[in-house]
C-alpha cells in the first residue's frame, strides 16, 4: 500500500531532487510532484516485492483519476483479461 504522499512543486523537485530522493530513500517519504497546480509525477520508494491485487485495488481506489485516466485503466483491464490464461485448479 502506498502512504501517504506530500505534494512537491516541481521547480523544488529540480532544485532538490538529490534531498527528495534521499527522504523517500532514507524514509520511505512519497511524493506527487506537480506543476501549476496539476500531478505531472510520482516521487516514490522502490519495492523489492510487488503489490497483490488487494494493494493495487486500495491504491487505485484512493488514486484521484481524470474520467480518461479512469476510461485507460479500464481499457488496459479488459485487454489484459482476453489475454490471461483461466486458473487450473490444482485440486482437480
Amino acid at each position: 500500500m502506498i502512504p501517504a504522499m506530500k505534494t512537491l512543486q516541481a521547480e523544488e523537485a529540480a532544485e532538490n531532487f538529490t534531498k527528495f530522493l534521499g527522504r523517500v530513500h532514507a524514509h520511505q517519504e512519497s511524493f506527487t510532484i506537480v506543476k501549476e497546480g496539476v500531478p505531472c509525477a510520482y516521487l516514490l520508494p522502490a519495492r523489492l516485492s510487488k503489490c497483490d491485487s488487494h494493494e493495487f485495488a486500495e491504491d487505485v481506489a484512493r488514486a484521484e483519476l481524470t474520467a480518461e485516466d479512469r476510461h485507460t485503466l479500464a481499457s488496459a483491464v479488459r485487454k489484459g483479461r482476453k489475454v490471461l490464461k483461466p486458473l487450473k485448479n490444482p485440486w482437480g
